[in-house]
């Protein structure tokens, strides 16, 4: 029941106009949108709110009691839309979510899987859409290299940003690369559901981008 689409979106303007255009098509519709920072979730949450459209924002930065109020409340539906960062969700038994949106492109499809997977629960159809900026793989890398010492580590977490990456530029179907990315095996090759099975997704000459977002990691110099 959940439909997956992949959008090329490369600045704020371009996902915030995107994004208050969706939510205003689907009006009363419960949905979550996922930031990666705490600083994106207020400034999403600020532009919807700006807009008249009932919101919040959720992040580890809150106290736990505005933490807990924002959940209840939005399980209550007296919130339509939550924009959270991966703190959020774990827990969360309600099932009318009707979409989940990615503001920026989770680091993995681990990640993806779980937080695409808190829509759609009730059965009914359901929205996944993913807004892809090579701004957000930047981010990841030097998340990584950051906080992981190990080269070998870095190597593993590297490469499943790299299957995301993937995810994000696949022309074939996306259920099934997701599918397949989980050991999964598919006797379909289109399932009329994604942006590429039904022809939605943006084109995109990859020729340089699949090879100049990332690179692993080779022994270091001192």
């Amino acid at each position: 029941n959940l439909s997956l689409t992949v959008r090329q979106e490369s600045t704020k303007k371009a996902k915030l106009q995107y994004i208050t255009r969706f939510i205003s098509n689907h009006p009363e519709e419960a949905g979550i949108i996922y930031c990666l920072s705490r600083k994106n979730t207020e400034m999403v949450a600020q532009e919807l709110i700006d807009l008249g459209i009932n919101a919040a924002a959720y992040h580890a930065g809150m106290t736990a009691q505005t933490r807990a109020s924002v959940q209840e409340r939005f399980k209550m539906d007296q919130i339509q839309v939550v924009c959270a960062t991966i703190a959020f969700g774990m827990g969360i038994d309600k099932s009318n979510v009707r979409y989940v949106l990615h503001y920026q492109m989770p680091r993995n499809m681990e990640s993806y899987y779980q937080e695409a997977g808190r829509a759609g629960r009730d059965g009914a159809p359901a929205e996944c859409i993913l807004l892809y900026s090579g701004q957000d793989v930047q981010v990841h890398k030097y998340l990584i290299e950051q906080s992981i010492e190990t080269p070998e580590r870095q190597e593993v977490e590297l490469r499943k940003l790299q299957s995301m990456i993937d995810y994000c530029f696949c022309s074939n179907c996306l259920r099934k690369y997701m599918l397949n990315y989980f050991g999964e095996s598919t006797v379909w090759t289109t399932c009329d559901n994604c942006s590429s099975c039904k022809g939605s997704g943006d084109k995109v000459n990859v020729t340089t981008v699949s090879y100049t977002h990332l690179t692993l990691p080779t022994k270091r110099i001192v």
